[in-house]
């Protein structure tokens, strides 16, 4: 298959959540109520010489108010995540693995360098096809290293084995010489492929982590997440 490379595309600077808009409204709405009460008492009184200590004695109440009501609202919770931020977040996912599963391999060999490409990685190139020895897509890290990723577009209920982690790992160093050896499977991984992956320094993202990393979790994290801690079953 000929070489191709994919531009990255631009994404849109992110925004603030609407809670947090209306907490900065909040906020300085409050903020702009003490200092003109404040201003209004010292010109009243005709004692501008006491206006710095009126106003900062109002900053201290604000803060005070604003501090009891989130200690309040996190004792409530639990100072858990939002319940709606995290169903939001689970419903992305979703939505981003199932139009995984209705692509072909090739479609999805390009889905995964768009997602390199999208997270600062260079000359990334899919090469996909016969002969590629197991390196469907390459590129460098943002750091420099050198990247092999094979792709292994499976349906949801299978799982990638022992001996397809055996033929990467064979492949991906010793004939690639890459610096990062990654396997990206829109499935699960077999605990022995997955105890492989581990002992070998593969970074073997699978169906969760595929769905994070779609989601906007950069890739940097992503390969931290296998790299710490034992291994995934």
């Amino acid at each position: 298959m000929p070489q191709q490379r994919r531009r990255p595309t631009r994404r849109p600077p992110s925004r603030p959540s609407s809670r947090t808009r209306r907490t900065l409204a909040r906020f300085y709405t409050y903020a702009t109520a003490a200092f003109c009460i404040a201003g209004g008492i010292a010109g009243y009184l005709r004692a501008w010489d006491a206006l710095a200590g009126i106003v900062a004695a109002a900053a201290f109440l604000l803060i005070v108010i604003l501090g009891t009501r989130w200690l309040a609202n996190g004792v409530r919770s639990g100072f858990r995540p939002h319940r709606r931020t995290n169903a939001n977040r689970r419903r992305r996912i979703t939505r981003s693995l199932t139009a995984v599963d209705a692509m072909d391999g090739t479609a999805f060999e390009h889905h995964v360098a768009a997602l390199c490409l999208r997270d600062g990685c260079t000359r990334v190139q899919v090469n996909g096809g016969a002969g590629d020895l197991g390196a469907d897509v390459t590129g460098c890290l943002p750091d420099g290293r050198s990247l092999v990723v094979q792709c292994k577009r499976y349906a949801p209920d299978r799982s990638v084995g022992s001996p397809d982690m055996q033929r990467f790992v064979g492949t991906a160093r010793p004939v690639h010489h890459a610096d990062v050896a990654m396997l990206v499977a829109s499935c699960r991984f077999t605990a022995p492929a997955r105890d492989l992956a581990h002992s070998q320094r593969i970074v073997a993202i699978d169906r969760d982590l595929l769905g994070l990393w779609m989601t906007g979790t950069p890739l940097n994290s992503i390969i931290a997440m296998t790299a710490t801690g034992p291994p995934r079953r």
